[in-house]
């Protein structure tokens, strides 16, 4: 097994991630379409068959987020030592700058708006994707 993941190349990450990005938001807008105009008409079975539609999308998602996360992981090993280390240092500086807004953000948030603390993994995680992708840039161009 070890054998197999050195060579597989993980193909099409990104036709996949979009497809999974697709797969997840899909049933939100179908279903946001639908069910205002049948609210009046709507049975229990049909809370289930959107639960079921819910469910199968998340998991489908699931499975396309993870693999694409396993091929990116891959291919970064495989790449040269100056791509991990500007992969390593993006990552640092991005952990480094989530973990200070979650504590900054707590604090805020329970003095402030308490009910905002249902919000934080989603506030969490978009700080998280923009300071990696800003720490690379700025570390790609302390490497040039």
């Amino acid at each position: 097994m070890k054998n197999f993941l050195k060579k597989f190349t993980f193909p099409y990450k990104t036709t996949i991630l979009i497809s999974s990005t697709l797969i997840l938001v899909l049933p939100f807008i179908i279903f946001s379409i639908i069910i205002p105009a049948h609210v009046s008409t709507l049975h229990k079975s049909d809370f289930q068959i959107f639960r079921l539609a819910l469910f199968s999308s998340t998991f489908l998602a699931m499975l396309g987020f993870i693999y694409c996360t396993l091929g990116y992981h891959f291919q970064i090993l495989r790449g040269d030592e100056l791509k991990l280390r500007i992969h390593l240092e993006s990552l640092n500086a991005a952990f480094t700058t989530t973990l200070v807004a979650f504590f900054i953000l707590i604090f805020v948030f329970i003095n402030f708006s308490p009910k905002m603390l249902n919000w934080i993994l989603l506030i969490l995680s978009v700080i998280l994707i923009c300071s990696y992708l800003l720490a690379t840039q700025f570390i790609r161009d302390k490497y040039q």
